[in-house]
């Protein structure tokens, strides 16, 4: 089986709840599409965790992309506040208690994550990715962006246009902004599903999803198969 979720920023209790309703297997696979640091307080924790899960891959989101960006310039005074800005105090004091070797390794690891990737399921094509995909960066970036960073800082729309016969999952922009609720947004070849676990206190979970049968699961709500789902929508 395929899973899917995002931007868990720092909410070990909410992964570790999802772990315990997907109950990963051997044969399984689960994608994290970025955004594991900051805001909450387990950011680092979360990360080592990930790092050694043989049947798991994290994707590059923006906040991962900032903390390299400060920690490997650290002469870059903007770098520095972005990342400050961005809520990511429990990352930084936590990052630095780790020794010289593990902060070494865990900046490596984050080196090493892909910004984008591709798979067929049940003859499916998705695309995942933190924010924005590559194919759109031309026709809606408005030269904002360099390639990598408007993959994972630029918001997607309901209304933008994604590649044909593909289906974009995504995280980054609450799905609140979308659809109003803190459920998974199913749009135009498009899933986003950024419930705001970052968010505990104003209502926001964690969310995934499991690509063979479209069942979603909530760290709050709970297991919605396709259909159950669905109708979660409408109210």
């Amino acid at each position: 089986m395929h899973y899917v979720l995002s931007d868990i920023h720092g909410n070990k209790e909410a992964f570790d709840t999802i772990l315990s309703m997907i109950n990963l297997h051997p044969e399984d696979h689960l994608y994290i599409l970025g955004d594991v640091i900051d805001r909450g307080e387990y950011g680092i924790e979360l990360l080592q965790q990930i790092r050694t899960m043989q049947n798991c891959t994290l994707l590059l989101g923006n906040h991962e992309y900032m903390m390299l960006n400060a920690l490997r310039h650290p002469e870059n005074l903007h770098f520095k506040y972005l990342w400050r800005n961005n809520r990511n105090q429990h990352t930084y004091d936590r990052f630095f208690s780790l020794t010289e070797d593990e902060q070494e390794e865990l900046l490596c690891y984050l080196e090493t994550l892909p910004v984008q990737l591709e798979l067929t399921v049940n003859r499916r094509k998705f695309i995942l990715v933190h924010a924005a995909p590559q194919e759109l960066y031309e026709t809606v970036n408005m030269k904002r962006y360099k390639l990598e960073e408007f993959m994972v800082w630029h918001r997607l729309t309901p209304f933008d246009q994604m590649p044909a016969r593909k289906n974009v999952i995504f995280g980054h922009t609450p799905t609140w902004k979308l659809h109003k609720t803190k459920h998974i947004f199913h749009g135009k070849r498009m899933l986003a599903i950024d419930c705001g676990s970052g968010f505990p206190n104003h209502g926001g979970q964690l969310s995934c999803i499991r690509l063979e049968d479209m069942t979603e699961y909530y760290s709050d709500d709970g297991t919605f198969t396709k259909e159950e789902a669905a109708e979660l929508r409408k109210t």
